[in-house]
């Protein structure tokens, strides 16, 4: 699986297609794990023969970490060779991600389900989604792995936790909707209050009809608007003024394949109301409201940006 991303990057990257929002993300993957980095110098050293030297951080060429002129043809060969070894396990991964096989509830690519817990509470999650669940005689306690789920707690003695990296959310018998995002939990709350807690021990109060951002250590402002960001339960994405980027956020769990958009694509406000579950027809719809231009690749690539004509 590795080494079957390492060849997703160095194909990107070495494409003539590659965006700076590419580079960065190229780098971000490489240094978040040792085992990322690993894989990347085992490719350049089978596509070079000589010893891995780090990639370009600029906006350009990968020359650094693979010499083109000479290594084209051992480049190709590795490639094929890496794309028969982890194409099924990529595209199983696309589908289902292989990290949920291990959790107590998870969904995967274009999927929403409901479950229903031993207490008579339910569970909505969104596609490509996880939770383990964690219940005793004095505690209810869900953590959010990854994605996004609706809760609909049920009123008893034992309360209501939902855990994220950030901080937790305790609630009796209400419905909210957690999702976890980059460094940042989002949660809406929906016909109850609840409490939201950070890791650092600041406190809110979150009101019904309202939704608020917080990181680990901080708590942000409460907003109406961020409380469209739960339309998903219905299949639908609802934009006030959200830009780009965010909205494809959205829609990526429902897209077989990568969506990336430049960075100043990504910032153009979106309004409107669009579905989930048609994500052409919903990049379709977006392409004739916004100056933006939609190229694809290949069935595993689409690239937005902004429409010079």
């Amino acid at each position: 699986m590795l080494a079957n991303q390492a060849n997703h990057w160095l194909s990107l990257l070495r494409s003539g297609q590659a965006t700076e929002q590419d580079y960065a993300a190229f780098r971000a993957w490489r240094d978040a794990d040792p085992a990322h980095l690993q894989a990347w110098k085992n490719l350049a050293m089978r596509v070079d023969g000589s010893s891995f030297e780090q990639i370009h951080d600029g906006f350009g060429s990968v020359a650094d970490a693979v010499r083109p002129e000479r290594s084209r043809r051992r480049f190709l060969a590795a490639a094929a060779a890496c794309s028969v070894v982890g194409a099924a396990a990529y595209a199983g991964n696309e589908i289902y991600p292989l990290r949920n096989l291990l959790s107590d509830a998870s969904t995967g690519f274009g999927e929403r389900r409901r479950y229903t817990l031993s207490d008579g509470s339910h569970l909505l999650l969104d596609a490509r989604s996880a939770v383990d669940l964690n219940f005793t005689q004095s505690l209810r306690q869900l953590t959010l792995q990854s994605g996004a789920v609706a809760v609909s707690a049920v009123d008893e003695a034992r309360p209501f936790l939902t855990i994220t990296p950030e901080g937790m959310i305790r609630s009796g018998g209400a419905r909210y909707m957690v999702r976890k995002q980059t460094f940042r939990t989002l949660v809406v709350a929906h016909n109850a209050p609840i409490a939201v807690e950070t890791l650092s021990g600041m406190r809110t109060v979150l009101e019904p009809g309202m939704g608020i951002r917080f990181d680990s250590e901080r708590l942000g402002e409460p907003s109406r608007e961020l409380a469209n960001r739960a339309a998903w339960e219905q299949g639908r994405i609802i934009a006030q003024g959200a830009t780009l980027s965010e909205v494809l956020n959205a829609l990526r769990p429902y897209y077989f394949g990568a969506l990336r958009v430049t960075t100043s694509a990504g910032g153009l406000p979106v309004f409107g109301e669009y579905s989930l579950d048609d994500v052409e027809g919903t990049l379709q719809t977006m392409a004739e409201q916004l100056p933006i231009s939609i190229q694809r690749y290949t069935r595993w690539l689409t690239t937005i940006s902004v429409s010079t004509s």
